[in-house]
């Protein structure tokens, strides 16, 4: 006991002589990181759009944020669940004489101890919003994965809408042989020629925007993959698109497994173990400690025998004021209240995403089919009986010009709506919970 002020003084300086970070004599600085960059990684030009949403979940920085929070979130559990650090007091100086002898010092070793069950349910509140966050984190890929897919089949329809334009062009090109022969014939005039080349001009035009849209897409592609704007990327093909179920059992789905709902369950689940940890408080927390005297050998009694003192302590933190236990009870139950009504609202949202989704790929499905087996070949077909009977001089330069332009609509119909089917079905898939 005689040693404790020595010690204590030496414990102090210590403290002030190291810093925050543990290194002594050095100022406590925050290594801030530098801010992520995008990276020119390599891409495979076999990549599909389900290859590049991997990519995306695994290199996009807001997924990187989402995981760090919840690895973040995840420590506070530990936190919750400890004992409070002990205290130490140490007296010394002129103090009080007693039978034994003269207190020369007096320490004490207490520890704070929680009511039982304040930090079990306090820890199990952190587990559920550590379970809560990580579920964000797969939201955060299904939206990320389906938007993803969105820009890749914009890309798509950029990219058949350039090469349909183009061939359009070379149709157009090889027409006008057609109309130098029958205007060299006196079989037509020159107004044909004038307005053939006005339609080359308007498909130069069209080729323009459609280049715009198809560097625009790429850009979009390339930032959802973390990735410089103008980096390379496959040219995208005609991916199969398969049919994700039926609406009932994705609906079922969507309810049931959605990560939006698991994290609207789990922050519903912390704030019932924060309930309960607000009953606790009604009930004192203990302060348990050992403490001793070190008394001088000679003392003004007779009696004077100089042992030290030595004993035990119990302390009870008196729940004295109850308004704001009162308040934690309400903020409890409220926040009860919130997260089963976000429960109930993420529901409804999911059920609306699905059946809109679900709707939009069953009818873009079918209006693919219908052009494809049906009305472009028609307008193949008419396009190609009309050009006959132009050069036979059977048909007008008028049925030429509007079959031809009505064949081409059909063909770019045609790559919409499948690039419809595709954005629809990824849609479908995120908001029903398919990975």
């Amino acid at each position: 006991m005689q040693r404790i002020p020595s010690l204590c003084g030496a414990l102090l300086l210590a403290a002030c002589s190291t810093s925050v970070d543990g290194t002594a004599g050095k100022s406590a600085t925050l290594d801030t990181p530098p801010p992520s960059a995008a990276v020119n990684y390599s891409v495979p030009g076999s990549s599909g759009p389900d290859d590049l949403a991997r990519l995306a979940v695994r290199h996009h920085p807001s997924l990187a944020a989402a995981r760090h929070r919840a690895e973040r979130l995840a420590q506070e559990a530990p936190q919750a669940r400890a004992l409070p650090d002990p205290t130490l007091e140490v007296s010394a100086g002129s103090m009080a004489e007693t039978a034994a002898g003269r207190t020369q010092a007096m320490g004490a070793l207490k520890q704070p101890v929680p009511f039982p069950g304040k930090r079990r349910e306090a820890g199990a509140a952190a587990d559920r919003e550590a379970a809560a966050a990580r579920a964000e984190v797969a939201a955060l890929e299904l939206k990320l994965t389906a938007q993803v897919h969105a820009a890749w089949w914009d890309l798509y329809l950029a990219q058949q809408t350039i090469a349909l334009t183009r061939e359009s062009r070379s149709v157009l090109t090889a027409v006008r042989e057609a109309v130098d022969a029958r205007v060299a014939a006196d079989q037509a005039n020159q107004a044909d020629q004038i307005r053939l080349s006005n339609e080359l001009s308007l498909v130069d035009r069209d080729l323009a925007e459609a280049g715009r849209l198809r560097d625009t897409a790429r850009a979009r592609l390339n930032s959802l993959l973390n990735r410089p704007a103008g980096a390379s990327l496959p040219t995208p093909g005609n991916a199969s698109i398969p049919s994700p179920g039926t609406l009932e059992g994705l609906l079922a789905r969507a309810q049931a497994e959605h990560p939006e709902v698991a994290a609207a369950e789990q922050r519903a689940a912390a704030f019932r173990h924060r309930l309960k940890r607000a009953e606790l408080e009604k009930f004192p927390d203990f302060t348990a400690g050992v403490g001793g005297a070190a008394i001088a050998d000679s003392g003004l009694s007779r009696v004077a025998n100089g042992r030290d003192q030595v004993y035990a302590m119990l302390g009870i933190k008196i729940p004295l004021w109850q308004e704001p236990r009162r308040a934690m009870l309400r903020e409890a139950r409220e926040g009860m209240a919130e997260t089963e009504a976000m429960l109930a609202a993420t529901r409804s949202e999911l059920r609306y995403r699905v059946e809109e989704a679900w709707f939009e790929a069953r009818t873009a499905r079918e209006v693919a089919e219908l052009f494809d087996t049906r009305l472009v070949p028609d307008a193949r077909q008419a396009y190609e009986v009309t050009l006959t009977g132009y050069s036979a001089g059977e048909s007008s330069f008028n049925d030429l010009i509007e079959t031809w332009r009505q064949h081409l609509a059909y063909r770019l119909q045609l790559a919409r709506n499948r690039a419809q089917l595709g954005k629809a079905t990824a849609t479908l898939r995120a908001a029903a919970g398919i990975r």
